[in-house]
Protein backbone atom coordinates (compact mmCIF):
# COMPACT_ATOMS: atom_id res chain seq x y z
CA UNK A 1 0.00 0.00 0.00
CA UNK A 2 2.84 2.40 0.80
CA UNK A 3 4.33 1.97 -2.67
CA UNK A 4 0.97 2.45 -4.35
CA UNK A 5 0.26 5.62 -2.37
CA UNK A 6 3.68 7.04 -3.23
CA UNK A 7 3.01 6.49 -6.93
CA UNK A 8 -0.49 7.95 -6.72
CA UNK A 9 0.77 11.19 -5.18
CA UNK A 10 2.61 11.90 -8.44
CA UNK A 11 -0.07 10.85 -10.94
CA UNK A 12 -2.17 14.03 -10.92
CA UNK A 13 -0.14 16.81 -9.30
CA UNK A 14 2.30 17.34 -12.20
CA UNK A 15 -0.65 18.04 -14.51
CA UNK A 16 -2.24 20.55 -12.15
CA UNK A 17 0.97 22.28 -11.01
CA UNK A 18 1.28 24.78 -13.90
CA UNK A 19 -2.30 26.05 -13.56
CA UNK A 20 -1.79 28.36 -10.54
CA UNK A 21 1.33 29.91 -12.11
CA UNK A 22 0.38 29.91 -15.77
CA UNK A 23 0.52 33.72 -15.96
CA UNK A 24 4.03 33.71 -14.52
CA UNK A 25 5.11 31.13 -17.10
CA UNK A 26 3.60 33.10 -19.98
CA UNK A 27 5.22 36.34 -18.87
CA UNK A 28 8.62 34.74 -18.36
CA UNK A 29 9.04 32.66 -21.52
CA UNK A 30 6.49 34.22 -23.86
CA UNK A 31 4.21 31.20 -23.92
CA UNK A 32 1.15 31.71 -26.12
CA UNK A 33 -2.38 31.10 -24.88
CA UNK A 34 -2.64 27.96 -27.00
CA UNK A 35 0.63 26.57 -25.67
CA UNK A 36 -0.42 27.45 -22.13
CA UNK A 37 -3.57 25.42 -22.60
CA UNK A 38 -1.46 22.48 -23.73
CA UNK A 39 0.35 22.41 -20.38
CA UNK A 40 -2.75 20.90 -18.80
CA UNK A 41 -4.57 19.51 -21.84
CA UNK A 42 -1.70 17.65 -23.48
CA UNK A 43 -1.15 15.07 -20.70
CA UNK A 44 -4.85 14.18 -20.74
CA UNK A 45 -4.71 13.71 -24.50
CA UNK A 46 -1.65 11.51 -24.13
CA UNK A 47 -3.51 9.20 -21.75
CA UNK A 48 -5.55 7.96 -24.70
CA UNK A 49 -2.73 8.04 -27.26
CA UNK A 50 -0.12 6.29 -25.12
CA UNK A 51 -2.36 3.63 -23.58
CA UNK A 52 -1.68 0.88 -26.20
CA UNK A 53 2.09 1.45 -25.99
CA UNK A 54 1.94 1.59 -22.18
CA UNK A 55 0.10 -1.74 -22.11
CA UNK A 56 2.79 -3.27 -24.31
CA UNK A 57 5.55 -1.91 -22.04
CA UNK A 58 3.89 -3.40 -18.96
CA UNK A 59 3.43 -6.76 -20.67
CA UNK A 60 7.01 -6.89 -21.93
CA UNK A 61 8.95 -5.34 -19.03
CA UNK A 62 6.73 -6.28 -16.10
CA UNK A 63 4.76 -4.14 -13.63
CA UNK A 64 7.72 -3.24 -11.41
CA UNK A 65 9.79 -1.98 -14.33
CA UNK A 66 6.77 -0.03 -15.58
CA UNK A 67 6.39 1.65 -12.19
CA UNK A 68 10.06 2.66 -12.24
CA UNK A 69 9.67 3.97 -15.79
CA UNK A 70 6.59 5.95 -14.75
CA UNK A 71 8.24 7.62 -11.76
CA UNK A 72 11.51 8.26 -13.59
CA UNK A 73 9.58 9.82 -16.49
CA UNK A 74 7.64 12.10 -14.17
CA UNK A 75 10.85 13.19 -12.46
CA UNK A 76 12.75 13.81 -15.70
CA UNK A 77 9.77 15.56 -17.31
CA UNK A 78 9.32 17.79 -14.26
CA UNK A 79 12.96 18.86 -14.35
CA UNK A 80 12.90 19.55 -18.11
CA UNK A 81 9.68 21.52 -17.82
CA UNK A 82 11.15 23.68 -15.08
CA UNK A 83 14.48 24.69 -16.61
CA UNK A 84 13.97 25.53 -20.24
CA UNK A 85 12.32 27.58 -22.93
CA UNK A 86 8.78 27.20 -24.22
CA UNK A 87 9.85 24.21 -26.32
CA UNK A 88 11.37 22.45 -23.32
CA UNK A 89 8.34 23.27 -21.18
CA UNK A 90 6.14 21.47 -23.71
CA UNK A 91 8.67 18.63 -24.09
CA UNK A 92 8.68 18.08 -20.35
CA UNK A 93 4.88 18.11 -20.37
CA UNK A 94 4.82 15.38 -23.04
CA UNK A 95 7.21 13.21 -21.01
CA UNK A 96 5.11 13.71 -17.88
CA UNK A 97 1.90 12.83 -19.71
CA UNK A 98 3.38 9.66 -21.21
CA UNK A 99 4.80 8.57 -17.85
CA UNK A 100 1.50 9.15 -16.05
CA UNK A 101 -0.31 7.17 -18.74
CA UNK A 102 1.88 4.18 -17.85
CA UNK A 103 1.19 4.70 -14.14
CA UNK A 104 -2.56 4.91 -14.67
CA UNK A 105 -2.52 1.42 -16.18
CA UNK A 106 0.09 -0.37 -14.11
CA UNK A 107 -1.11 0.54 -10.60
CA UNK A 108 -4.45 -1.31 -10.95
CA UNK A 109 -2.50 -4.26 -12.39
CA UNK A 110 -0.30 -4.39 -9.28
CA UNK A 111 -3.32 -4.05 -6.98
CA UNK A 112 -5.03 -7.00 -8.66
CA UNK A 113 -1.84 -9.06 -8.61
CA UNK A 114 -0.49 -8.43 -5.11
CA UNK A 115 -3.39 -7.45 -2.88
CA UNK A 116 -5.50 -10.20 -1.29
CA UNK A 117 -9.12 -10.13 -2.48
CA UNK A 118 -10.75 -8.86 0.75
CA UNK A 119 -8.33 -5.90 0.85
CA UNK A 120 -8.57 -4.78 -2.77
CA UNK A 121 -11.31 -2.25 -2.00
CA UNK A 122 -9.29 -0.76 0.87
CA UNK A 123 -6.13 -0.40 -1.19
CA UNK A 124 -8.08 0.98 -4.16
CA UNK A 125 -9.69 3.56 -1.86
CA UNK A 126 -6.24 4.53 -0.54
CA UNK A 127 -5.00 4.87 -4.11
CA UNK A 128 -7.91 7.12 -5.06
CA UNK A 129 -7.47 9.21 -1.94
CA UNK A 130 -3.76 9.65 -2.67
CA UNK A 131 -4.59 10.85 -6.20
CA UNK A 132 -6.83 13.52 -4.69
CA UNK A 133 -4.31 14.46 -2.01
CA UNK A 134 -1.56 14.84 -4.61
CA UNK A 135 -3.81 17.09 -6.67
CA UNK A 136 -4.86 19.17 -3.67
CA UNK A 137 -1.41 19.84 -2.20
CA UNK A 138 -0.05 20.73 -5.63
CA UNK A 139 -2.93 23.09 -6.41
CA UNK A 140 -2.68 24.79 -3.03
CA UNK A 141 1.09 24.85 -2.70
CA UNK A 142 2.39 25.87 -6.11
CA UNK A 143 1.39 29.56 -6.03
CA UNK A 144 2.90 30.24 -2.56
CA UNK A 145 6.06 28.43 -3.61
CA UNK A 146 6.23 30.50 -6.79
CA UNK A 147 5.95 33.70 -4.74
CA UNK A 148 8.85 32.53 -2.60
CA UNK A 149 11.23 30.90 -5.09
CA UNK A 150 9.84 31.53 -8.59
CA UNK A 151 7.65 29.38 -10.80
CA UNK A 152 10.49 27.17 -12.06
CA UNK A 153 11.43 25.97 -8.59
CA UNK A 154 7.77 25.79 -7.61
CA UNK A 155 7.18 23.25 -10.39
CA UNK A 156 10.46 21.42 -9.85
CA UNK A 157 9.90 20.90 -6.12
CA UNK A 158 6.97 18.55 -6.81
CA UNK A 159 9.41 16.22 -8.52
CA UNK A 160 10.55 15.27 -5.01
CA UNK A 161 7.38 13.20 -4.62
CA UNK A 162 8.34 11.19 -7.69
CA UNK A 163 11.92 10.89 -6.42
CA UNK A 164 10.77 9.47 -3.08
CA UNK A 165 8.50 7.01 -4.86
CA UNK A 166 11.31 6.02 -7.22
CA UNK A 167 13.71 5.36 -4.34
CA UNK A 168 11.08 3.29 -2.54
CA UNK A 169 10.33 1.12 -5.58
CA UNK A 170 14.03 0.67 -6.37
CA UNK A 171 14.55 -0.59 -2.84
CA UNK A 172 11.53 -2.87 -3.15
CA UNK A 173 12.83 -4.25 -6.45
CA UNK A 174 16.22 -4.99 -4.88
CA UNK A 175 14.62 -6.76 -1.93
CA UNK A 176 12.46 -8.88 -4.24
CA UNK A 177 15.45 -9.72 -6.43
CA UNK A 178 17.43 -10.75 -3.36
CA UNK A 179 14.57 -12.90 -2.10
CA UNK A 180 14.19 -14.52 -5.52
CA UNK A 181 17.94 -15.23 -5.67
CA UNK A 182 17.84 -16.75 -2.19
CA UNK A 183 14.91 -18.97 -3.16
CA UNK A 184 16.73 -20.08 -6.30
CA UNK A 185 19.86 -20.91 -4.28
CA UNK A 186 17.80 -22.87 -1.78
CA UNK A 187 16.01 -24.77 -4.53
CA UNK A 188 19.35 -25.65 -6.15
CA UNK A 189 20.74 -26.84 -2.84
CA UNK A 190 17.69 -29.00 -2.17
CA UNK A 191 17.90 -30.43 -5.69
CA UNK A 192 21.55 -31.37 -5.20
CA UNK A 193 20.77 -32.95 -1.88
CA UNK A 194 17.95 -35.09 -3.22
CA UNK A 195 19.97 -36.13 -6.28
CA UNK A 196 22.88 -37.47 -4.23
CA UNK A 197 22.96 -41.29 -4.33
CA UNK A 198 22.53 -42.98 -0.99
CA UNK A 199 25.78 -44.13 0.58
CA UNK A 200 26.09 -47.90 0.93
CA UNK A 201 26.29 -49.20 4.44
CA UNK A 202 28.37 -52.15 5.60
CA UNK A 203 26.35 -55.20 6.43
CA UNK A 204 26.72 -56.48 9.96
CA UNK A 205 28.61 -59.77 10.18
Amino acid sequence: MAGIVLVALSLRGPIIAPTPVITNIQDDIGLSSVAAGLLTGLPVLLFAVITPAATAVIRRAGPEAAILLCLAGILVGTVIRSVGSAALVLTGTVIIGAAIAVGNIVVPVIIRRDVPGPRVSVVTAAYTAALNVGSMITALGTAPLADAVGWRWALAIWGLLALVGLMYWLGLARRRSGAAAADATGDAARLRATSQPARPTLANH
